[in-house]
């Protein structure tokens, strides 16, 4: 398993074979039959820990959480490149045995989710009454606002972190861990305003009630977690009450101020609705495009959300206050990683 580990720490640094062994000081050869073969000198393990950051003894721990391509589900820009899915997954893996670790020695809030049937037959009436469902394992009423969305899912038992590097094209990640004996994780990308996370974060929690036990192709599967964040955030009920006709953007951001969804989200809530037509639809696109809110950002400023439970999770466990360099020793991780679980 040192071998699957010392390709894991490579991976999380999106590091091919040859920088690593640059770092190291041995031959690319010797890197891959590190991990090919899990052989390697005590010399060339320090060696590894301390070009990447991770502990000697976090190498030798045995296998890492198994987390497969297809049982990650990505929010990003179809152009990522592959190297970032693998930081990400990489990140989640070590994040995910850290966690769970952590977690033998503290109770954890009860998880209040479970995922929709695998023959089920979903359509946009049953996305919006799934998101309800949602809502109420949220503590959410159907015409209230989400003041917190992540506290809420936090609250619900599901594990929320931001991502220890930035990525440009990535928002969110999720998956189940052991489902559905485990828990959920939802990564996010810090740097991004509030109500883009915020939509994200939705986006993620349809993945994991919409697309755990059902196999729908990539496509049918991002097209229903938008339609579930939409619903998640703002209910069809409370749309067509909050949402003044004739629509207009200016009033889309009134809306946006009380309900913390962005201006453009709004515009295909309103679709989805039934307020505004599809030509409507891509009146309010060209407008919206007109006053370079794309580039520029919206008006109405959301702000960022802040995840706390896994950070109360090591108080409880290790102490509070306790620093990621501290943190770091005690894990196995690096100070990146371990800034994350303390953020």
């Amino acid at each position: 398993m040192i071998g699957d580990r010392v390709r894991h720490a490579r991976l999380y640094y999106g590091w091919t074979q040859e920088q690593l062994a640059s770092l190291v000081g041995v031959s690319q050869s010797a890197i891959h039959q590190i991990e090919v073969k899990g052989q390697i000198s005590e010399e060339t393990l320090a060696s590894v820990a301390k070009a990447t950051g991770f502990a000697s003894w976090w190498f030798e721990l045995g296998a890492l959480p198994d987390l497969p391509e297809g049982t990650l589900r990505y929010r990003k820009y179809a152009s990522a490149p592959k190297r970032d899915d693998d930081r990400v997954r990489a990140y989640a893996r070590h994040t995910v045995e850290a966690v769970e670790r952590l977690s033998r020695h503290a109770d954890l809030p009860p998880l209040r989710m479970s995922a929709v049937a695998r023959d089920e037959n979903i359509d946009m009436d049953r996305i919006e009454t799934v998101a309800i469902e949602v809502r109420d394992w949220l503590g959410v009423g159907v015409k209230d606002p989400i003041p917190n969305l992540v506290r809420a899912v936090e609250r619900s038992g599901v594990l929320v972190l931001g991502i220890a590097f930035e990525l440009a094209k990535h928002d969110a990640v999720s998956f189940w861990s052991d489902f559905p004996n485990g828990r959920p994780f939802v990564f996010f990308s810090r740097g991004y305003v509030g109500d883009r996370q915020r939509f994200s974060i939705a986006h993620e929690i349809g993945h994991l009630v919409l697309h755990q036990l059902r196999n729908v192709d990539n496509k049918t599967a991002e097209d229903e977690a938008n339609a579930f964040a939409g619903a998640l955030l703002m209910p069809r009920s409370a749309a067509r009450e909050e949402i003044d006709e004739p629509v207009t953007l200016h009033g889309l951001a009134y809306v946006k101020a009380k309900w913390g969804i962005s201006i453009r989200a709004l515009i295909r809530r309103s679709l989805d609705v039934g307020l505004i037509s599809p030509t409507r639809r891509q009146s309010l696109e060209k407008q919206y495009t007109t006053r370079k809110w794309r580039a520029d950002g919206e008006p109405v400023e959301v702000r960022e959300e802040q995840p706390v439970l896994v950070s109360r999770l090591v108080d409880v466990t290790v102490g509070r206050g306790t620093s990621p360099t501290a943190l770091s020793k005690i894990v196995g991780l690096p100070t990146m990683s371990s800034r994350e679980l303390v953020a």
